[in-house]
């Protein structure tokens, strides 16, 4: 694998993107979507699924395999569910097994560190997962939320991360130390009434890079419909991903996501990300 350059300096290096939003908007689509145009662009990619519940996602997305493919959950290489705790009952930081370093303070060297069984790569792309509900009675999946929050490796890939449905992660704080929060909708109601509850824990929380993004455009009168109903939230918006056949066909074929009008609108998503970032980079 080609690493980036530390001198390396564009927009999004280094940066960790949140993925989140309502049950089936998009969101580990829109996360694949993202890797491959990053890909293009020659940045190197880490994507960690941070989806507990969601068992053939993005690993089908992005390498076209199941479950079977999937690779070792991270939650085990920091001592399984029985060592990582929690960050409501204990908001302690991860760390190593024997390692009272912080790992956000104390990055991990991902390919030095972590044996390959716990990560599949293909080209600038390396995915990771926290872990998954496996069993029933398996109890509260705070532990695997906490790796979501700390996880973070040394180096200038950009991290996406794809987090469950919901916003129970905003409770949870799992957004801090994120560098980026993007909301992913769908043409629902329930869409907008989330993407506000974001914007207003965002706002607590002093998050100023929380952007939406529309999915699943099937027409102009979709978009104005949406954008009304968002109200003042329609200035966040940074970019709208058509409604797709090709990416539909992919999904149901298990096949990876290919070249599709989606991956062309993520691009220009991207473009203006990094002109968001870039613009602040000018003003220090």
């Amino acid at each position: 694998m080609t690493h980036v350059a530390a001198s390396d300096r564009r927009p999004l290096c280094g940066k960790r993107l949140l993925v989140c939003g309502k049950g089936g908007s998009g969101k580990s689509t829109l996360v694949a979507l993202m890797a491959a145009a990053l890909q293009t662009k020659a940045y190197e990619i880490i994507v960690l699924d941070g989806d507990a519940s969601n068992p053939e996602g993005l690993v089908r997305l992005l390498f076209g395999v199941g479950v079977e493919g999937e690779p070792k959950p991270l939650i085990e290489f920091f001592g399984g569910i029985d060592v990582v705790t929690c960050p409501v009952d204990d908001p302690s930081p991860l760390t190593r097994i024997d390692d009272s370093d912080p790992v956000r303070e104390h990055r991990i060297d991902l390919f030095k560190e972590i044996p390959d069984e716990y990560y599949l790569q293909k080209e600038h792309t390396t995915l990771l997962q926290t872990g998954k509900i496996e069993s029933y009675g398996q109890g509260c999946d705070g532990p695997l939320e906490k790796i979501v929050r700390d996880f973070m490796p040394a180096g200038n890939a950009v991290t996406l991360i794809d987090m469950k449905a919901g916003i129970e992660h905003f409770g949870r704080k799992i957004p801090d130390r994120k560098d980026m929060i993007i909301g992913v909708l769908d043409y629902t109601l329930e869409s907008v009434s989330i993407a506000r509850r974001m914007a207003r824990f965002c706002k607590q929380a002093e998050i100023n890079d929380f952007w939406l993004v529309l999915n699943k455009t099937e027409s102009r009168e979709m978009e104005s419909l949406i954008m009304d109903k968002l109200e003042k939230l329609r200035d966040r918006v940074i970019g709208i991903v058509s409604y797709d056949q090709n990416m539909i066909a992919a999904a149901l074929s298990g096949n990876p996501l290919g070249k599709c009008k989606s991956l062309q609108d993520v691009e220009r998503i991207l473009e203006r990300l990094e002109q968001v970032i870039a613009s602040r980079l000018e003003m220090v």
